[in-house]
């Protein structure tokens, strides 16, 4: 298995739903793309508990895949979070 495979395993679980909700329900407001849902919100649609979705989120920031904007519980895919989740489409 290649370095990037090993990188996608890592992703088929609640992270790839984590990044595929985040990704499907962006917004754009004065120039800047970030998802408007907190984390009640990303949890139900995955479906899992908060506690679980703050934890994904927070391994997500932490890995580099996602960004917590300035604006309370506002989150976007990093650049290479978008590249994992064009791969696994």
């Amino acid at each position: 298995m290649g370095g990037s495979m090993r990188e996608l395993s890592n992703f088929f679980n609640e992270k790839m739903k984590v990044m595929i909700v985040i990704n499907e329900h962006l917004i754009e407001v004065d120039g800047e793309k970030f998802c408007p849902l907190n984390q009640n919100e990303i949890a139900s649609l995955i479906p899992c508990g908060k506690v679980k979705a703050n934890q994904i989120i927070k391994e997500l920031i932490k890995e580099g895949y996602i960004d917590k904007l300035r604006i309370k519980g506002r989150y976007r895919l990093t650049g290479r979070g978008r590249e994992v989740l064009n791969m696994l489409q």
